[in-house]
């Protein structure tokens, strides 16, 4: 649940885990059900999915993430003809306090990385691994980040597809050195439901490589189970598919290795503690 990290502890302020104790872990696991949408083929796959996180604050106050999402499709559009209906979402994050600007704002330090696995969009493997500077400002009722960071990047698309259209093994990856740029809000709205806002560019100096833009709703279910929330989240994905081009991108033959170049994933779940 990339965007779902604006709801838990990966982006949260460091100030906010504060009261956790240190040597504890922090669980969640969230169950829920989605629609994997890719617009230019007007194909929706439902689902079902289960999400699984821990946070750690280590004495040091180094907050240590990490988690995974297993996802499970009715794949009934056959986008990729030999395509098997379970895919993979995982992060997992180191951050810190550089330096303290006042009560409720900071530089921070981050080292993340993030991966995802076999989608119906024919992602095939997909790595990110960017350290990162961010400034955040932190309230009760608000919250807002922005960063920039500089690491790997690398997509991998998935061969059935991409042979259809002339494409070999070997122009199936894209790997890099990349930079990226991101921002991201919370903002109360009201006492039991928050807004979260995401964005993010990554680009590796001579063209863009992947644009993210989320939103998410969540809703205080404490009168249901203690600490947990129900959300609704949309996270929309572009890809730039021109760095796998066998010919110029202008020639009047050229062939993307997709006949498609985004991909929306729509959720809704509940989320709670886990207690072993």
């Amino acid at each position: 649940m990339e965007l779902n990290k604006t709801l838990t502890l990966s982006t949260v302020s460091l100030a906010s885990l504060m009261s956790f104790s240190v040597n504890a872990l922090d669980w969640r696991i969230a169950f829920g059900g989605h629609d994997f949408i890719v617009e230019q083929e007007s194909s929706h796959t439902f689902g079902a999915d289960v999400h699984f996180s821990l946070a750690h604050l280590t004495q040091s106050n180094i907050l240590l993430t990490a988690s995974i999402d297993v996802l499970v499709d009715h794949d009934k559009d056959k986008l990729d003809p030999d395509h098997i209906p379970i895919w993979f979402m995982s992060n997992y994050m180191a951050k810190g306090e550089l330096v303290s600007l006042s009560a409720n704002s900071a530089l921070m330090w981050e080292v993340e990385l993030d991966g995802k696995r076999n989608t119906v969009s024919s992602v095939e493997k997909q790595v990110k691994l960017f350290p990162a500077i961010s400034y955040e400002y932190n309230t009760e009722a608000f919250f807002a980040a922005v960063k920039g960071a500089a690491g790997y990047y690398f997509l991998e698309i998935d061969d059935d597809v991409p042979r259809l259209r002339g494409y070999d093994r070997e122009d199936f990856q894209n790997k890099t050195g990349a930079y990226s740029f991101a921002a991201n809000t919370r903002i109360a709205m009201g006492k039991s439901m928050d807004l979260s806002l995401t964005a993010q560019h990554w680009n590796d100096g001579d063209e863009w490589l992947e644009n993210k833009y989320g939103a998410a709703l969540t809703y205080d279910s404490n009168f249901w189970i203690e600490n947990s929330h129900l959300a609704l989240s949309v996270e929309h994905t572009e890809y730039n598919l021109d760095p796998y081009a066998k010919i110029n991108v202008s020639d009047p033959d050229y062939l993307a290795i997709l006949p498609w170049n985004n991909d929306t994933l729509v959720r809704l779940y509940i989320d709670m503690p886990w207690e072993f």
